[in-house]
């Protein structure tokens, strides 16, 4: 395991790298951000190549949890930063397995937008040198990966709806 440097919120602004992507998903914020703060294993459903994952503990999660997943053949140990439910929820990545960062963290807030909902993902990084091969593709894999994980995480929210009442 490679061990990040660790940061604060504000590294969101200051990063050498910070991308953020929004996209709608056709949800209420309470519902999109229960489940973008769910136990990772969640995710499952509708994280395009998220495997596996776990809070630590038995206490429910919050700011201080750690949490670790598994996305491809990497893992990694992340500690939470931000959980203002329904808008707020950030961590940063304290170890990983792919030697891609000195600092990672990522946020994510939830906005309302008409009956949905609009998610924003910033990917804030001091990128390690393997990385910065990818950074000319950075933005454009990143940004089809968020897309596709809300279009994603659109269908999975719709799906878990009861049934229209129709009664008299």
């Amino acid at each position: 395991m490679h061990r990040l440097r660790a940061e604060g919120l504000d590294f969101t602004t200051t990063a050498p790298k910070r991308w953020t992507f929004s996209a709608p998903v056709a949800a209420r914020p309470a519902d999109v951000f229960a489940a973008i703060s769910a136990d990772p294993s969640t995710w499952t459903a509708w994280f395009p190549g998220l495997s596996a994952g776990h809070y630590d503990g038995d206490a429910p999660p919050g700011i201080g949890s750690g949490r670790e997943v598994t996305v491809g053949r990497a893992r990694y140990v992340e500690t939470v930063l931000a959980w203002d439910a329904p808008r707020h929820w950030a961590y940063r990545v304290d170890e990983t397995t792919v030697p891609m960062a000195h600092a990672l963290v990522e946020e994510w807030r939830v906005a309302p937008d008409g009956d949905g909902s609009v998610v924003s993902w910033t990917f804030a990084i001091d990128p390690r040198p393997l990385f910065t091969v990818a950074l000319p593709l950075a933005p454009t894999v990143m940004g089809r990966l968020f897309r596709r994980a809300m279009r994603n995480l659109s269908r999975h929210l719709a799906a878990d709806l009861p049934p229209p009442f129709f009664g008299a």
